[in-house]
C-alpha cells in the first residue's frame, strides 16, 4: 500500500499473531531483495479494540505514522468494516479513522501536540511532538538544498533520533514540505511530518488552519484547533498488491 508514494507492507494479525523482529523487518524492507517499503504496518486485536504498530525500514518501532493510519482505514474498508470514527489504539496514542472514499481519508489525532521552539546548530526550528517527534525549520531553497548535513546534526542531538522537516511557504493557506524520516530516509511523503509542519508553521511561517501541504508524492490537507489538541491529517491511500510470505527455517 502507500499513501502519497510513502510505501508500506500491512500485516493483518487481528486473527493470527505474528512474532517480529527487527532483522527480519529490515530484510523485508529491501527494494533489491525483499518486498520493498518504507514503513510496515502491523493489525492488531485486543478483544473489541484494533490496535496499531509501526515500523521503520531498519526494523525499528515507531510511535505513529499518518500515512500508514489512512492506509490501514483503506485496508478495513476493503475488508467490509464501517471506517467512520473509528477508534484504533497503538503507541502514538489513539487515534479516529473516516473513511469517505480513497482521495479522501482522514486519521485525528485526539492528544495536545508538544511545541516548542528550538535552535540547532545555529538554525532556528520548531520541535514537535505529535505521538513521535518531529523537527521542523524554514527553508527557502527547499527544492535544490541538500538536506542530509543538517538532517544528520539534528538527528544526532536526540537520543533517540528525530524526523526531520523542512518547510517553505507558498502561502497562509499552503507549505511545501520535505521529509527526511527516521530509520528510514527521505521520503515521498510523511503524514505525522505534515501534521507536525503545519503546527510549526503558524508560528513560523504565519499560516493558518486548515493547510494546505504539499511533498514529492503530493498534497495532503491538515486542520488543527488553537489548542493543538484535535489535529485531522486528510489524504489519499491505495492498495497496490496483496501477497504471501515465505519464511525459510
Amino acid at each position: 500500500m502507500h499513501g502519497l508514494g510513502n510505501d508500506f507492507m500491512l500485516l493483518d494479525c487481528r486473527e493470527q499473531p505474528f512474532e517480529l523482529e527487527a532483522v527480519t523487518i529490515a530484510e523485508w524492507a529491501n527494494r533489491r531483495t525483499g518486498v520493498g517499503f518504507d514503513q510496515l504496518l502491523v493489525i492488531e486485536q485486543s478483544g473489541k479494540d484494533l490496535g496499531y504498530r509501526f515500523f521503520n525500514a531498519d526494523g525499528s518501532e515507531a510511535e505513529q505514522c499518518g500515512n500508514g493510519q489512512r492506509a490501514i482505514a483503506h485496508y478495513l474498508h476493503r475488508q467490509g468494516i464501517e471506517v467512520k470514527d473509528l477508534c484504533i489504539k497503538g503507541g502514538g496514542g489513539d487515534v479516529l479513522l473516516n473513511y469517505k472514499d480513497q482521495d479522501h481519508i482522514s486519521v485525528t489525532f485526539n492528544q495536545t501536540a508538544k511545541v516548542e521552539e528550538q535552535s540547532i546548530a545555529g538554525v532556528d526550528g520548531f520541535f514537535v511532538e505529535i505521538g513521535n517527534p518531529h523537527w521542523i525549520y524554514h527553508e527557502p531553497e527547499l527544492t535544490h538544498q541538500d538536506l542530509l548535513p543538517l538532517s544528520h546534526i539534528v538527528t544526532n542531538h536526540f537520543t533517540s533520533g528525530v524526523n526531520f522537516e523542512a518547510v517553505k511557504k507558498i502561502n497562509d493557506q499552503h507549505i511545501q514540505l520535505r521529509v527526511i524520516e527516521r530509520g528510514v530516509g527521505e521520503t515521498q511523503a510523511c503524514g505525522s511530518g505534515a501534521c507536525a509542519a503545519a503546527i510549526a508553521s503558524a508560528t513560523l511561517l504565519g499560516t493558518t488552519t486548515p493547510l494546505t501541504v504539499s511533498m514529492q508524492g503530493g498534497d495532503v490537507k491538515v486542520s488543527y484547533d488553537l489548542a493543538c489538541d484535535k489535529i485531522t491529517l486528510t489524504g489519499p491511500a491505495r492498495s497496490i498488491y496483496q501477497g504471501i510470505i515465505e519464511t525459510h527455517e
